[in-house]
């Protein structure tokens, strides 16, 4: 992939991407963002939430500036000097109303899905075979303390976001990624504990994403559970090793998002980890 931003719209491999425009916009932005909020769609396909988008019947007149498909396939639907419709009632740090302090991207996803008796399936009745199970951050969608399924975003996907965002970094100086649980935690669940958001943001910021230099290591003997999320009720990536280096890269409560570092100091590896077993 090679994508690149001319005029405030997104380019591929020399090509304009495909342009579904939104019916509705909150009109050119008064400053450049330097935020980036990440949003699931909630839906079947890219391609069905970009149509939603310019839908005469869309009467939330919801949009967003990009829809990534599970493919890595990408539909711009408002322009990069346009605020989007994406955030809604939102704050984030001294800033409230975020459509007008950052960009949107939607990744094509179902989110959280329902049980039954041969698996997990989304809203719409499409069984997912191999969910990730995690306990949202802010509390289920439906309630319960128990892990639950989510739709896990595919490789090609998250690869595509990475490079986009690493473009609009360089164009527009964008310096945080929030996703819009975070932004609006009391009412949204995107993108959820199916997405990885500590790796975004590495992949994209390097070491200004946590802790400059600052590398700490496992302790135990018996070695440290790395996580897919910040607590003992989300599931295990793998046990890392007495001795493991780790560089911090965002901290919940307790517990580190880390990458973890090979013996040549380069990542291989990002989850969750409990602080209070790794040195000082």
């Amino acid at each position: 992939m090679a994508f690149s931003i001319r005029n405030h719209h997104l380019w591929r491999d020399g090509r304009s991407v495909e342009a579904v425009k939104a019916r509705y916009d909150s009109g050119p932005f008064a400053r450049t963002p330097k935020i980036l909020v990440v949003h699931f769609t909630g839906g079947s396909s890219g391609r069905s939430s970009a149509e939603w988008f310019r839908a005469p019947d869309n009467t939330a007149k919801s949009s967003a500036h990009l829809v990534i498909d599970r493919d890595g396939s990408v539909i711009q639907c408002v322009d990069f000097d346009t605020a989007a419709n994406h955030a809604g009632r939102s704050s984030w740090r001294d800033l409230s109303g975020l459509n007008q302090h950052a960009f949107g991207i939607e990744l094509a996803n179902w989110g959280d899905l329902y049980p039954y008796a041969d698996g997990w399936y989304s809203e719409a009745g499409v069984r997912i075979a191999n969910p990730f199970m995690g306990v949202h951050k802010n509390g289920n969608p439906h309630g319960g303390a128990q892990p639950i399924g989510w739709e896990p975003y595919p490789e090609i996907q998250f690869a595509a976001l990475v490079e986009i965002v690493q473009r609009l970094v360089a164009t527009y100086g964008i310096d945080e990624i929030v996703g819009h649980d975070d932004v609006a935690p009391t009412r949204k669940w995107d993108p959820g504990p199916a997405f990885n958001m500590a790796r975004l943001r590495y992949e994209v910021f390097g070491d200004r994403a946590g802790d400059g230099d600052v590398t700490r290591t496992v302790m135990p003997v018996s070695g440290l559970n790395l996580r897919r999320g910040p607590g003992t009720a989300f599931d295990t990536i793998r046990l890392l090793p007495q001795g493991t280096v780790v560089r911090p890269l965002e901290q919940n409560g307790l517990w580190l998002s880390v990458s973890v570092l090979d013996a040549a100091g380069e990542p291989v590896d990002t989850g969750w980890v409990h602080g209070a077993y790794l040195s000082p």
